[in-house]
């Protein structure tokens, strides 16, 4: 089974974009925790996923560490959507393994802990492709929060949609289809929970994870990440 699990959103201004998000959607966030060294976050727990704000707050600090390295460099170029985490349920091996017979270079699995508000941790394992491709991973519990708001879908943006079409399909078990229901999305994959959408783009400077969709019953809001920063939309 493979789930939308969360999405992790780097931003200038934490509060500032936590305000914003809120005010618009309506969705509560956590308290501040650090994410990492070098950063702090907010979280917003959904019925099925959450989002995940994170701010750079010391370059130095977050340069001594593999993933802060990687998120300062993202996050020092522009505000934007880091990361897709996929959740798996029956085993990692299951989707790394058949993947990496295919010549997908999953890297992983590898144990980590995320800091709660509470002062406790949660555990889990993850494996990655690439920063630019959802990443895979799988808790030690299973995790239930009372909203009512989901994390529906990611939209990504391709200069190469055929060539990302056939690497989702090896690295996710994935199949796709054309989108009849909106003319911005070229192909859609279905998870079973949740879904991803393959956009056409003609330049590398706007590809990459582009936007994230929430709902809460009948509406609908689509957090966009610019070069102007995150915009909400409904």
């Amino acid at each position: 089974m493979l789930f939308l699990d969360h999405v992790t959103l780097a931003v200038p201004n934490l509060s500032q974009a936590v305000h914003l998000i809120q005010e618009t959607t309506g969705i509560i966030f956590t308290k501040q925790v650090i994410p990492f060294p070098g950063t702090i976050g907010q979280v917003a727990y959904l019925r099925e996923g959450f989002i995940e704000l994170i701010a750079l707050e010391d370059l130095e600090e977050a340069q001594k560490t593999p993933l802060g390295s990687a998120f300062a460099a993202f996050a020092s170029q522009r505000a934007g959507i880091f990361g897709v985490a996929l959740e798996v349920t029956g085993g990692l091996p299951s989707f790394i393994e058949p993947a990496r017979s295919l010549g997908i270079p999953y890297i992983g699995p590898n144990h980590q802990l995320a800091p709660v508000e509470d002062g406790t941790s949660i555990s889990f394992q993850t494996a990655y492709i690439g920063l630019q491709m959802p990443w895979l991973i799988e808790y030690e519990h299973s995790r239930v929060w009372p909203s009512s708001y989901t994390l529906t879908g990611v939209e990504i943006q391709t200069t190469n949609i055929e060539e990302d079409l056939s690497v989702y399909s090896s690295a996710y078990q994935l199949q796709s289809s054309i989108a009849t229901d909106s003319g911005s999305l070229d192909r859609i994959f279905l998870l079973d929970r949740g879904w991803l959408s393959l956009r056409h783009t003609d330049t590398n400077e706007t590809s990459g994870f582009n936007a994230v969709v929430l709902k809460k019953d009948s509406d609908t809001f689509r957090i966009l990440c610019t070069s102007q920063g995150v915009q909400v939309t409904s």
